[in-house]
């Protein structure tokens, strides 16, 4: 097993499961704004899809805990795939990152991070932290592409905190 903090290869499975996952997302495309529509597959050591879940709308729980249920106890030793970053924080649905690591999942493959300043990278963190390798940038265009709008709106965002947290210029002359 490949240390949590190196690059985990992508295979040709993965980007099949990524795929199906894309499938999932588009689901709830149109529901879920401000949210982006997520798609998580959860796949056994013997390659058997265990649970499948997407974003319904806002509000509603993510793909990840949808694809945890279905797979119940079969999560234990599964991959994630999940098209975007899970997510790090309390909102109205509690983290995604800490349901899988508490399912006991053994490696997650994420289709692209998540800008969204409340994620941007903290997800990642945590499972690798937990031990779990994170693949990232698996079917990354066709990730991205699914959430465009959201994708452009959070790098706005995050640009426009960074902007407000930067000291002023205090040239004098």
């Amino acid at each position: 097993m490949a240390a949590a903090t190196e690059p985990s290869t992508v295979t040709a499975a993965d980007c099949t499961h990524m795929r199906r996952a894309l499938e999932l997302a588009a689901r709830g495309l149109g529901a879920t704004h401000p949210n982006p529509a997520v798609g998580c597959v959860l796949v056994d050591p013997e390659g058997t899809v265990v649970g499948e879940g997407y974003h319904p709308q806002a509000g509603m729980p993510h793909a990840e805990v949808y694809a945890l249920r279905a797979a119940g106890q079969r999560a234990a030793g599964a991959t994630a795939y999940v098209t975007l970053e899970p997510c790090n924080h309390y909102g109205r649905t509690p983290p995604c990152s800490r349901a899988l690591v508490a399912a006991g999942v053994a490696r997650v493959v994420v289709g692209v991070a998540d800008p969204n300043p409340l994620v941007a990278g903290c997800g990642i963190k945590t499972l690798q932290g937990a031990g779990i390798p994170v693949a990232v940038g698996c079917e990354e265009a066709a990730c991205y592409a699914i959430n465009e709008e959201f994708m452009l709106r959070m790098t706005a965002q995050a640009a426009a905190a960074a902007a407000a947290a930067a000291p002023a210029s205090t040239s004098q002359q």
